[in-house]
């Protein structure tokens, strides 16, 4: 695991779809779970550390898309850990609806090839145990963390801010693909949300930006992101 901060860690060696690593009193508390069959590199890494995947307490999902719930039934089967998630989100980790995607990206041959392209098979069903939206703490997990609603790229998309640290995890709200980006258009329903979302994150005060998609950033922060906010 590479570490971030002291007790936050992100899983190396995957081929797409950041897991990051909180490591409390209890055991471990993931945040996403990457795509289907990253349960073997994640348990690989974490044993490099001296853990295992039966240390996994919780699994915080930022939204139900396939690169980040593909592995979630495995890593739930293997720990018995709690999985939170929006009440939008829920049904799609459950299995019961499809991830919504905008209208002229549906089935597309170019959605599909961009999943192969970066491993993206499935997404089997996994339990959601603790519902969460807007306002809501986790102190179980660090003891300032908040949930904050980041709706766009999904309806249902959340990112866990801890004040103190100035630590947010962001999903895909903003990409970083060498610089800060949108979210995917293809798996964005609703980009002018995604916009006023980043904007919402922008006005926060954050040393450490960690991404669904890119290396976390931790220089000079809240002053790239509010310009990158400001030219949208």
């Amino acid at each position: 695991m590479q570490k971030i901060i002291e007790g936050v860690y992100t899983i190396v060696g995957l081929v797409t779809g950041r897991v990051y690593v909180i490591v409390n009193g209890d055991g471990l508390t993931l945040i996403d779970a990457s795509v289907e069959g990253a349960e073997k590199g994640i348990a690989r890494d974490l044993a490099r550390s001296g853990y295992s995947l039966k240390d996994i307490r919780r699994i915080l999902i930022t939204h139900a898309h396939p690169d980040h719930i593909g592995a979630l039934a495995a890593l739930v089967k293997a720990s018995g850990a709690q999985v939170y998630a929006h009440a939008l989100e829920s049904p799609i980790v459950r299995g019961e609806k499809p991830p919504v995607r905008p209208e002229g990206y549906k089935d597309s041959e170019v959605a599909r090839r961009l999943f192969r392209l970066i491993g993206i098979k499935d997404m089997p069903p996994a339990s959601v145990d603790c519902e969460v939206r807007e306002g809501d703490s986790l102190p179980e997990v660090l003891p300032d963390l908040q949930v904050i609603e980041a709706p766009g790229h999904a309806y249902g998309q959340i990112v866990f801010y801890s004040p103190s640290s100035k630590l947010l995890f962001c999903g895909d709200a903003i990409t970083r693909f060498g610089r800060l980006g949108l979210p995917l258009a293809q798996f964005t329903p609703d980009m002018a949300e995604a916009k006023r979302s980043i904007k919402k994150l922008a006005e926060m005060p954050i040393d450490i930006l960690c991404f669904g998609h890119g290396v976390p950033m931790t220089r000079n922060t809240s002053a790239r992101l509010r310009a990158f906010a400001a030219k949208l």
